[in-house]
């Protein structure tokens, strides 16, 4: 009997790495939470950029109506820093059990390319709903003698590294839009990154930089005649500016891209509890107080299946990979 049991423990000294593995798995286990008991507990949703912008309000709209629908406090928490990476991280290290979600934009996507190295897999999480798009903008100051695309690339064409484009980051969403621009159109432009849209917005105005992709919800500004919206990154004109081309209508068709915002939630949730979380959020998205403020804000309600958001979540990682390397965009 002595000698079974050391031979056991024996084994058991021998196999450090199977017993680490099955004590954090009984950690990570979710403990009782299923589609009929979620939510348990109050839930966090954390939002890797800093207060404030539109990825701040149109989460807080959801959090509002889940917390109503829920009769559970949905609360938001900014954890901005490091191009993203430390609110994701935090999100793939919580428990999977649904009651940490990461809200996020299009550098979840470019920095798994733009970085060398990232504090967390890049299978850790699952899309869970896709909350909504932003048509990327050219907008341009009233100074630059253009009216239209043509003229824009005729000027760009004549004027090599004349046009200065702020974006709100290097690798975001209107950085690369720019560059897929320039790439499409073989045209010269400076980059000019700026830490978030409002002080990049706020050069734009001024004048230190002429040019910016920006959301639908700038389109104001040009309506008061401090800007110029040129064309928009989108296959459709945009409803509340339909005199407003696309590059497509314009002659340059492969000008697609809008700023996405979307839920996803530690990979090991239990798939119950993600159907649940996806059929909620896609209930508040269309809601008419959501519609409202998405109609308000210049947002495109972008209804997606699981399977379909994660299908876009993939084809975006691609799409922006080949814009990198074909424009030897830095790796950080």
């Amino acid at each position: 009997m002595r000698r079974a049991m050391e031979d056991d423990m024996f084994v058991f000294a021998t196999r450090p790495l199977a017993c680490a593995l099955l004590v954090t798995a009984a950690l990570a286990a979710p403990s009782g939470v299923n589609a009929q008991t979620y939510p348990m507990k109050p839930v966090q949703v954390i939002v890797p950029y800093p207060p404030g912008g539109l990825t701040d309000g149109i989460v807080r709209q959801v959090a509002q109506g889940l917390t109503e629908k829920w009769k559970t406090t949905v609360f938001i928490e900014n954890k901005g820093g490091g191009g993203t990476t430390i609110g994701t991280s935090y999100v793939a290290r919580a428990a999977a059990d649904g009651h940490t979600l990461l809200f996020t934009s299009t550098g979840y996507v470019t920095n798994q390319v733009l970085m060398k190295s990232l504090p967390y897999s890049a299978d850790a999480f699952t899309p869970i709903a896709m909350g909504a798009t932003a048509p990327n903008v050219l907008y341009v100051h009233p100074s630059v003698p253009v009216t239209s695309l043509a003229e824009l690339l005729t000027y760009a064409k004549a004027n090599p590294g004349a046009l200065k484009f702020a974006s709100t980051g290097h690798g975001s969403s209107p950085h690369l839009t720019a560059e897929l621009f320039a790439s499409k159109a073989r045209i010269s432009m400076v980059h000019v990154p700026y830490k978030g849209a409002g002080p990049a917005l706020a050069d734009l105005l001024a004048g230190h930089v002429n040019a910016m992709f920006h959301f639908p919800a700038s389109l104001a500004l040009a309506k008061e005649g401090k800007l110029k919206a040129i064309a928009v990154a989108s296959t459709n004109r945009l409803k509340e500016a339909p005199g407003l081309p696309t590059f497509i209508d314009a002659g340059v068709p492969d000008v697609v891209s809008s700023s996405w915002f979307g839920f996803f939630a530690p990979a090991a949730t239990p798939q119950p509890v993600k159907d649940k979380l996806h059929k909620d959020i896609m209930d508040v998205l269309a809601s008419p107080r959501v519609r409202a403020f998405m109609d308000e804000s210049g947002l495109t309600d972008t209804p997606m299946t699981q399977p379909e958001f994660a299908t876009f979540i993939s084809n975006e990682q691609d799409k922006w990979a080949t814009v990198i390397r074909e424009r030897k965009i830095p790796i950080e």
